[in-house]
């Protein structure tokens, strides 16, 4: 687990480091033309061997100096040993680039690797702070850090927990520790209930993973307890004794230098979790574009027929109870929440999430931008905060999540989604909730890189179809 989620810090440095590498290069280009009245005579093949040959020495220098290793472990903070470590790579790139362009009698101009260097050592330095800002946060950020509770009194369980504080940098947060009738408490970690009382917190707090830190066989009520929490999609973590596997997978993972096993009924593929990212991310920025278009043309509209804000922002469940702000081009009027108590008996669903066709409080330009899903591109925003995802369950209301059952809580256990498995299923054809919840364990237990292209590509039809939509 740790090792992986370093192995992707990682990776997340070196690729917008290459990034950095081509921005310079285009910047250094365009300076070179507008400042120096010159025009470079490289070749396209010297133009991709000069950028290759830049890429090869600095990741290699910088792989060889530990350097994004040193930086992660430091929260991201730039020390005096690290900045010499990076100038001197930068430094020995320079020259090791000017040694292999002279013998290879490239005719590139000193002025332009000037350019160059100060843009890519500029770049570097700014990608740096934005990465400490996005990626390393306070580990009491509940919604934004991996929140772990203990159960149960052992040794290894400290030295559990000594490996996760050890490891704070990687957003762990040890929120605390649960009794089973031990005489002994953690020293260092908050003792918050006993083992009757799991139930209420986990429904109280946001807890992504539980750590075991008795066997099985220390109190019989202890299996049925982690039941109830797989049931919910939060990871089992066992540091001593082997479960049955109920509806989930076990994995062995690495915690430190110790060994446990992983129950859940979500995906702990951490190659897999960063591409849905990346992919999350690059959608994300092409929705904002259309966004953008979207609020200059729907925004006047949408003040014009009614008097209001024209995003609406209401307070959405994500994933294991995070509330987060979702953001929607506004459809309805302003009063439209506290008119909704009226015309309940009007609820065309069956279960927890409210549904009625011919909505009175939907405005008429609300209707089209319903009809053709406009309403949705506002959570692109959602996506890049990295509150949602594209695909995913979709996020519930507060007050529908307090009305769960414990094995409803099962669809929050993942990041939601802009769209999903119901949707393209029928989207507002559904009418039985416990049919949302079926489709969404579905893809919960299925879940992969290309099932979430399928539904994407699937999205887009039936969008253009205006398949079911409201």
């Amino acid at each position: 687990m740790l090792r992986w989620k370093i192995r992707i810090r990682k990776l997340t440095y070196l690729l917008t480091d290459l990034i950095c590498i081509l921005v310079a290069y285009i910047f250094a280009e365009i300076a070179y033309l507008d400042y120096q009245l010159g025009v470079l005579t490289l070749s396209g093949l010297e133009k991709i061997s000069f950028v290759m040959l830049v890429t090869f020495f600095l990741i290699a220098f910088f792989l060889i100096f530990d350097i994004y290793t040193i930086t992660i472990k430091n929260y991201g903070n730039m020390n005096i040993m690290t900045v010499m470590r990076m100038m001197i790579s930068l430094l020995t790139t320079n020259i090791l680039l000017g040694a292999v362009m002279f013998y290879f009698k490239a005719n590139i101009s000193r002025l332009f690797l000037l350019d160059f260097m100060i843009a890519l050592i500029a770049l570097i330095f700014i990608n740096r702070l934005i990465l400490k800002k996005f990626s390393y946060i306070d580990v009491k950020d509940y919604k934004h850090s991996k929140n772990i509770l203990v159960i149960g009194w052992s040794e290894r369980g400290q030295t559990y927990i000594n490996e996760i504080k050890k490891h704070n940098y990687l957003n762990f947060n040890l929120v605390g520790y649960i009794s089973i009738n031990e005489p002994r408490e953690y020293d260092d970690l908050k003792h918050i209930a006993t083992l009757e009382e799991l139930d209420h917190i986990v429904d109280r707090y946001v807890i992504d993973e539980i750590a075991v830190a008795r066997p099985l066989s220390y109190d019989e009520r202890l299996r049925d307890a982690l039941h109830m929490c797989q049931d919910m999609g939060i990871t089992i973590t066992m540091l001593l004794d082997i479960q049955d596997t109920h509806t989930s997978k076990a994995q062995v993972a690495m915690v430190g230098d110790l060994p446990v096993l992983k129950f859940h009924v979500v995906s702990l593929n951490e190659n897999q979790l960063f591409m849905k990212r990346i992919i999350d991310i690059f959608g994300g920025l092409i929705g904002m574009a259309f966004f953008g278009l979207a609020f200059i043309i729907v925004g006047p509209l949408i003040k014009l027929e009614t008097p209001g804000p024209i995003i609406f922002k209401q307070d959405r469940v994500g994933q294991n109870g995070r509330v987060f702000k979702v953001w929607k081009f506004r459809s309805m009027g302003v009063n439209a929440e506290k008119e909704k108590s009226a015309l309940m008996a009007s609820n065309e669903m069956q279960g927890h999430m409210f549904k009625m066709t011919d909505d009175p409080r939907v405005t008429k330009i609300g209707a089209f931008i319903r009809k053709t899903s406009i309403d949705e591109l506002p959570q692109f925003y959602n996506v890049l905060k990295g509150d949602m995802s594209l695909v995913g369950t979709r996020p519930p209301t507060v007050a529908e999540v307090k009305a769960y059952e414990k094995r409803h809580r099962r669809r929050i256990s993942i990041v939601p989604g802009i769209t999903g498995k119901w949707q393209v299923s029928g989207r507002s054809n559904i009418e039985d909730f416990e049919e949302i919840v079926r489709l969404d364990s579905e893809y919960i237990s299925e879940w992969c890189v290309w099932l979430d292209i399928k539904i994407l590509f699937k999205t887009i039809i039936v969008v253009f179809k205006r398949d079911g939509s409201h």
